[in-house]
């Protein structure tokens, strides 16, 4: 389990400070958030569903009427309202760090975990959902890699902590995961 730590000095250290999950579609974003939370007592969202209830359609209905910048617009918009709030733990969409504004929000607002995973990884476990507007196209291993590679420098400036999901199970991502906030409330950090 490989994890690295960033500078987090930048981070709101009032009161219950929010995680922020970034990291590829199929990181495991949604699946360790919502063991994150539970073992911390927070609420879990996740910045897609949220969008999803919003606006009462689908991720890729929003794609097909707005395209991707209509869903980019939306997706800041929610970005703004759950980044305010204490006490959770939000899985953002793969591509939320893309805009600078969103990673300005993240950045001041909460502490910043990149799930990180190989490409090959990341195929393995996306390749049989329907629901990504971002893979539907004729070669979607190929797109992962072209995402993946515009987004990892972006992920990585953001991370106050990295953390691998290719291998080990979701507990072992888990464990590691306490290990570092246990790590980071011990030097005085609140949480």
């Amino acid at each position: 389990m490989q994890h690295t730590e960033q500078d987090n000095s930048h981070v709101r250290h009032t009161g219950q400070a929010p995680i922020f999950l970034i990291g590829m579609m199929g990181a495991g974003k949604t699946t360790i958030g919502r063991g994150l939370a539970r073992s911390l007592g927070r609420e879990f969202l996740d910045l897609d569903h949220e969008l999803e209830a919003r606006c009462g359609v689908s991720i890729p209905t929003i794609f097909d009427i707005e395209g991707e910048a209509g869903f980019r617009r939306r997706e800041t918009q929610v970005l703004q309202e759950i980044t305010l709030r204490r006490d959770v733990v939000l899985a953002t969409g793969g591509g939320a760090v893309v805009a600078p504004e969103n990673q300005e929000l993240l950045r001041a607002r909460g502490i910043v975990l990149y799930l990180k995973a190989g490409s090959d990884e990341l195929f393995r476990r996306v390749a049989k959902d329907k629901n990504r507007p971002m893979l539907l196209t004729a070669n979607p291993k190929a797109r992962i890699v072209e995402l993946l590679k515009q987004r990892e420098p972006i992920y990585e400036s953001l991370a106050d902590f990295t953390i691998e999901t290719s291998h080990g199970s979701i507990n072992t991502v888990l464990d590691a995961i306490d290990r570092l906030l246990k790590d980071y409330q011990q030097r005085g950090e609140r949480i």
